[in-house]
C-alpha cells in the first residue's frame, strides 16, 4: 500500500469495525508446554518489565496484527497471562495495511505488529509509536503454491506466465505479502506478463484460502500459511534475492491507555520461548543482530 496518501479525505472516513477476537483463558488456564518445561519464573525474568511494573487493575490489551500471526500469537496468549498476572489480550488480525489505517484513525489498539516494515516506519514518522518501543520478532518466506490436487507439481515461477496459468491470487495494495509477491514477479521479468492474472485479495489467508479451495490456479503467500492451510502444496520458494526482506516488527502505539502492560508485551514476543512458537508455526525466529 501507498502508505503517503494516508492522509486528506482518508482520515476523515469512519473506521471499519474492529475484528476482534478475544483469547479469554478457560476456568482452568492452558499452559503451553514450552512454559511449564521453562518454568514461569524464567519466562517472565526475559520480560522487559517486571510482574511488578505492570499495573495491578490492568485491562485486555487490544494487539492489532496481521493475519499470519493469527495461529502463533494465540498460542503465546496464555503464557502471557499466566507469567504476569494480566488479563488475556484480544486480537485484532488483518491486512498490516488496514490495521494502520484504523491505527491512524483513533482505534483504541494497544500494540501493532506488522508484516510489513513500511507500515511501522509511516506510523513511526507519524509519531504515532512509542518511542523506542519498536522491535523486530520474526521472519517470513514467500513461497508459490497450488492446490493439493492440482497436477502442476512442477510449477515454478518462470512459468507463472503460461497458458495453463489463468487465476494467480496475490494480496492487495494493503497487504505486505502482496508487495513482496509483485517485487518477486518484477524479478522474474513478469509483470506486465501476469498482470490480468492476478486477483487481489484482503489478506495473505484469503489468498491461501483462495488457493486450497480452488478458486485459483496458484497463489502467492508465506511460508507460514502454506503450512498452517490445509490442501496447499509449496511448489516454489522466491529467492531472498527477489524481495525485500520480511520481517514482522511490533511496537506500542503512542496512544494505549496502558504502555507498561503493552511494553511487557512485546518482551515477551522476544523470548527464547516465543522464538520456539513462531518456529513451529513456520516462521523464522530472527538473530538477536537483527532485532532492534
Amino acid at each position: 500500500m501507498q502508505t503517503n496518501n494516508t492522509s486528506g479525505n482518508q482520515a476523515s472516513t469512519k473506521p471499519k469495525p474492529l475484528n476482534v477476537m478475544p483469547t479469554h483463558p478457560p476456568s482452568r488456564p492452558f499452559v503451553p508446554s514450552w512454559v511449564a518445561r521453562g518454568g514461569m519464573g524464567c519466562m517472565a525474568s526475559l520480560f522487559f518489565l517486571t510482574v511488578e511494573a505492570v499495573p495491578a487493575q490492568a485491562k485486555p490489551l487490544l494487539v492489532g496484527a496481521a493475519s499470519s500471526l493469527s495461529e502463533p500469537l494465540q498460542d503465546l496468549a496464555p503464557g502471557f497471562v499466566a507469567a504476569l498476572k494480566v488479563p488475556a489480550p484480544s486480537f485484532n488480525f488483518a491486512a498490516s495495511g488496514v490495521l494502520l489505517q484504523q491505527i491512524h484513525r483513533g482505534a483504541p489498539i494497544d500494540v501493532f505488529v506488522s508484516a510489513g516494515e513500511k507500515q511501522m516506519d509511516w506510523l513511526q514518522k507519524a509519531g504515532l509509536l512509542v518511542v523506542g518501543s519498536r522491535r523486530v520478532i520474526a521472519g517470513n518466506q514467500l513461497v508459490l503454491v497450488v492446490p493439493s490436487r492440482s497436477p502442476l507439481h512442477s510449477l515454478r515461477f518462470q512459468g507463472l506466465n503460461s497458458m495453463a496459468i489463468r487465476r494467480i491470487a496475490i494480496g492487495d495494495s494493503s497487504v505486505p505479502a502482496g508487495d513482496y509477491g509483485r517485487q518477486t514477479l518484477a524479478y522474474y521479468g513478469l509483470s506486465e506478463a501476469v498482470k490480468a492474472k492476478l486477483v487481489p485479495l484482503g489478506s495473505v489467508r484469503a489468498v491461501a484460502i483462495a488457493v486450497a479451495a480452488g478458486d485459483v490456479d496458484a497463489g502467492i503467500i508465506y511460508k507460514s500459511d502454506a503450512q498452517n492451510v490445509r490442501n496447499l502444496r509449496i511448489v516454489a520458494l522466491a529467492p531472498e534475492a527477489s524481495h525485500t526482506p520480511i520481517r514482522y516488527s511490533a511496537a506500542v502505539i503512542a496512544a494505549s491507555r496502558q504502555p507498561k502492560v503493552a511494553s511487557a508485551y512485546l518482551g515477551s514476543l522476544t523470548t527464547a520461548q516465543a522464538s520456539q512458537v513462531f518456529r513451529r508455526y513456520g516462521l523464522l525466529p530472527l538473530p538477536a543482530a537483527a532485532k532492534r
